[in-house]
């Protein structure tokens, strides 16, 4: 068995108030010595205490806990943005409870009530928006909570984003400038608010450029079964439009899905089209290392993220925050 506070005071001849207070960190402002400090958190060490957190978190009435529920834990993007929140979120001290909704509303509703029972201190989501259910409990809760990556431009929520439509247009304009004419988007999750940022983004550069919109050049992929659907797509695409010269991928995993499909038909992509993605994964680099890349700021936006919920965590008059962040346009 685990030493405990009272242990380790007998042991010290110490008061437990003083040792609890050493182990929570608060020695110092406590005004206790450094060497008295330095003896409590040797001995703690040396016989192997552990704190009971449950009991900390009922008495202080915080568990230094951040639960973080995002769509699809296997995604490249996602993976890399619960790094960047683990990171600021350990460099605060914090310890990160990871969810996938699975692109879920209902599974997202119960990740967000089961979160609540661990006595969490607050929440950053990555919503689906197919339900709302899970987004109106935190609200009623006040519950401190930040929206990532997407987010509900009428709620008076945290948020943190990109400015999806106009990176979209920036990079579109530059396939445009690089002499593509007829330019297909190939999107999905259209449900999505972010996604109809980045589709508008798409529109605009091109009437900007004065170029004839054409309804067939938009691919609408669903996104449940995205890996045959895109074959079926891309086949009636080149069957109404034979001369297209350029694709734009409003996300990554629809770029790579179009490669095996240029592989599979034998299509020379690299020569033929202009290419552009919105964010990348490592092999695009390989398979298609000339593809533009409007980059997202991964660690900016969990930085921030982690930020705007410890802040509202700790003022009880927080007035919500949207904060949208810059793509980088690599050409």
């Amino acid at each position: 068995m685990n030493a405990s506070i009272k242990d380790i005071a007998q042991a010290l001849n110490l008061s437990k108030a003083t040792v609890s207070w050493i182990l929570s960190d608060q020695g110092e402002t406590k005004g206790f010595s450094q060497a008295t400090i330095k003896r409590v958190k040797e001995y703690a060490d040396s016989v192997n205490y552990r704190p009971n957190l449950l009991a900390r978190s009922l008495s202080l009435g915080t568990s230094n806990t951040i639960g973080l529920i995002i769509p699809f834990i296997g995604d490249t993007f996602y993976a890399q943005l619960v790094q960047a929140i683990e990171q600021e979120a350990v460099r605060n001290k914090y310890v990160l409870m990871v969810c996938s909704s699975e692109g879920d509303g209902e599974k997202e509703f119960e990740l967000i009530k089961i979160l609540r029972s661990k006595q969490v201190d607050g929440i950053i989501i990555a919503p689906t928006k197919i339900s709302r259910k899970g987004i109106n409990l935190l609200m009623k809760d006040s519950l401190p909570f930040v929206l990532i990556d997407r987010y509900y431009p009428n709620l008076p929520v945290n948020y943190v984003i990109v400015n999806n439509c106009q990176c979209c247009y920036d990079l579109v304009s530059h396939l445009i400038k690089k002499g593509s004419r007829k330019i297909a988007l190939l999107t999905t999750d259209v449900h999505l608010y972010v996604m109809k940022q980045r589709i508008e983004g798409y529109r605009k550069a091109v009437a900007d450029a004065g170029l004839q919109s054409e309804i067939a050049l938009e691919v609408f992929v669903d996104r449940s079964n995205y890996r045959t659907d895109i074959v079926d797509k891309l086949d009636c695409l080149f069957e109404e439009v034979p001369d297209i010269d350029g694709f734009f991928f409003s996300t990554h995993y629809l770029a790579l899905e179009a490669i095996r499909y240029f592989v599979n038909r034998k299509i020379d992509y690299q020569n033929r089209f202009s290419m552009g993605c919105f964010h990348e994964t490592i092999a695009l680099d390989i398979l298609a290392p000339d593809m533009s890349i409007t980059l997202m700021p991964i660690q900016e936006m969990g930085t921030q993220a982690v930020q705007i919920l410890l802040e509202n965590i700790g003022n009880k008059d927080f007035t919500s925050r949207g904060v949208v962040v810059d793509n980088l346009l690599m050409p």
